[in-house]
């Protein structure tokens, strides 16, 4: 298995038990107290995240193919500037474009952004560390 394939599959793994936990803890909480609609909201919340995630890890990926980075600490800095963008725009525009409830939908994007980042951050460094070669 390639450096980059395990890369990936790491990131898959981890954050989607992140996910997972995050959900089974906010699903009863949400499902009684955000009325109709809020469970949809959870979903689009964790995907909305979970998509921003995925575009943040691209950087390391790419890194992790050319057998590392010359500057890890830019690729890192790249990776949280495309998340935060990525989520932020997916944020909006569903909380804008859609009939989903906006509060629950920002809570839920905020929530998983959280969970997913310490997921990432561990994933970014021990990637960019090991240059490919772990």
């Amino acid at each position: 298995m390639t450096p980059v394939v395990r890369a990936a599959a790491g990131w898959l793994g981890s954050s989607a038990a992140a996910l997972l936990v995050v959900t089974a803890i906010g699903a009863l909480p949400t499902a009684r107290l955000g009325g109709p609609g809020a469970m949809r909201a959870l979903g689009a919340g964790c995907a909305i995240a979970a998509v921003g995630a995925l575009v943040g890890a691209l950087p390391v990926l790419g890194a992790v193919a050319a057998g590392g980075a010359p500057r890890p600490h830019v690729t890192a800095g790249w990776a949280m500037a495309l998340r935060f963008g990525a989520t932020l725009a997916g944020a909006l525009a569903t909380a804008l474009g859609s009939t989903l409830p906006r509060l629950p939908l920002l809570l839920w994007v905020a929530i998983a952004y959280g969970a997913l980042l310490v997921v990432e951050t561990r994933w970014t460094l021990r990637w960019l560390r090991a240059g490919g070669a772990q």
